[in-house]
């Protein structure tokens, strides 16, 4: 960790009190997550000031604090007399600031950035467990991939041989902060979808905002792309390496209840391996991850054992059996190409019944209504005995799903959603449940198990 003359340096700040050599434990930007030794960041949001828990963090024994505010000095000195503040322009630019002297000053750290429209985190994981079956990794934790929690992550980088980080964006000009932080010596797109569409206005501006990750390509400059992404596989840059890799470098595949098994070559040889977790995606995940397993030289056997020791995130297609009924939970977020991965994925299930919950989905701009048709299009090569649906969004899938699936019902909301449900579940039903964060579809399970579970 960076001592504070090393953040004042970074940040051009002003000591206004405290030691310049103290050292620094964690970096923190919520004021509740605070421990003795942590140095708190207090951004400045749509809706909350960080600045007004100042003095919490103080009585949590925070060792110090940005502050771009004036603040009563006496009364944060007199609770600790030793705690650090230093007083900058800008409390995020200067944690973007201290985030990227830590990348340079562990420069000989390789990083592996990872970026795309839907499953960064899921392809984030597969490659971090292959890497970490011989080198010491850092991974990205939750969800600490924007320009908040990148600069988080990239201050924990300190002995490690390795840092598999993720970058999400969510607006134009995020990733130019993100390529800066990351410096990486390898970088993966996953895929260029409609997550957030709403806000970058096409997939054509999302293509050029996830590509920026190469611009700053250092050491072995190579770039992973997957080809089966009609956006990826035009892609040309003379400057860096590209390794192409793609769901037809798999064959023999069997989609088991619990785990998919398939073959691929690692290292131009045939090998069988085996996924823990459902999801039709984890095979190109874990394609992505032999290749990264091969770029370090890893053995075969612990490439093969990396992909096989993965395990989904909760929320993530996360399979849950209550006294004879199976519940996949996939809500933890929702993009049209990630909910048609898993109704797909579903549908390869055995079940009595198989039964869709789906939430709408957010931030899609002008283009949510006929991204919502169209995936409601979808459940013409799909076997679904029933649908139920909530949102206004929701409405127009409903519409135009109604001539695939035999009983199909829109409801208003996320309640009306589980009274639904509840009036029609029965044992050995497959139950998929999907839809943005903020709609609630979890709320639906976490009652369902509550009730049915204790």
């Amino acid at each position: 960790m960076l001592n504070v003359r090393e953040i004042l340096e970074a940040t051009n700040g002003e000591l206004l009190n405290g030691d310049i050599n103290k050292n620094i434990v964690d970096y923190k930007f919520d004021s509740r997550e605070i421990n003795e030794g942590d140095f708190y960041i207090p951004i400045i949001g749509e809706r909350v000031d960080g600045h007004k828990f100042i003095t919490d963090t103080v009585k949590s024994k925070c060792v110090g604090f940005f502050t771009s505010e004036e603040i009563e000095l006496n009364e944060i000195i007199n609770l600790n007399n030793e705690v650090v503040i230093i007083k900058v322009e800008d409390t995020l630019k200067s944690l973007q600031d201290i985030g990227r002297y830590n990348r340079n000053k562990k420069i000989n750290i390789d990083v592996i950035g990872i970026t795309g429209s839907v499953g960064k985190t899921s392809t984030r994981e597969m490659i971090a467990s292959v890497i970490s079956q011989e080198k010491d990794t850092l991974v990205t934790q939750k969800n600490m991939n924007g320009h908040i929690g990148l600069p988080l992550m990239t201050l924990k980088m300190e002995n490690q041989a390795i840092a598999v980080l993720e970058a999400g964006i969510d607006f134009v000009g995020e990733m130019d902060v993100l390529k800066s932080l990351l410096l990486p010596d390898v970088a993966v797109v996953t895929n260029i979808g409609t997550s957030h569409i709403g806000k970058f206005g096409s997939q054509d501006v999302i293509y050029q905002e996830k590509l920026k990750i190469a611009d700053t390509l250092k050491g072995k400059k190579i770039l992973l792309l997957n080809k089966d992404d009609k956006y990826l596989r035009e892609y040309k840059n003379d400057k860096i390496n590209i390794i192409y890799y793609s769901i037809d470098d798999a064959k023999d595949i069997i989609i088991n209840e619990d785990s998919i098994t398939f073959t691929t070559n690692i290292y131009n040889k045939e090998e069988k391996l085996k996924i823990n977790a459902l999801g039709n995606h984890n095979i190109l995940n874990a394609i992505a991850a032999i290749r990264i397993g091969e770029i370090y030289n890893l053995p075969v056997e612990k490439i093969i054992t990396g992909v096989e020791a993965y395990r989904n995130f909760s929320r993530r297609m996360e399979k849950i059996n209550i006294n004879g009924l199976t519940i996949i939970d996939d809500t933890y977020n929702a993009s049209p190409s990630s909910t048609k991965s898993g109704l797909e994925t579903v549908n390869n299930l055995n079940a009595n019944r198989k039964i869709a919950v789906l939430a709408d989905i957010l931030e899609l701009g002008d283009y949510a209504k006929d991204l919502h048709i169209q995936l409601g299009r979808v459940f013409k090569y799909l076997k679904y005995d029933i649908v139920v649906a909530f949102g206004e969004n929701m409405k127009y899938l409903v519409e135009s799903a109604k001539e695939y699936v035999k009983e199909i019902y829109w409801v208003e909301d996320s309640i009306k959603a589980e009274e639904k449900i509840r009036s029609i579940m029965q044992e050995d039903d497959i139950i998929y449940f999907k839809g943005s964060n903020a709609m609630k579809v979890n709320s639906i399970i976490e009652n369902i198990k509550k009730d049915f579970m204790n």
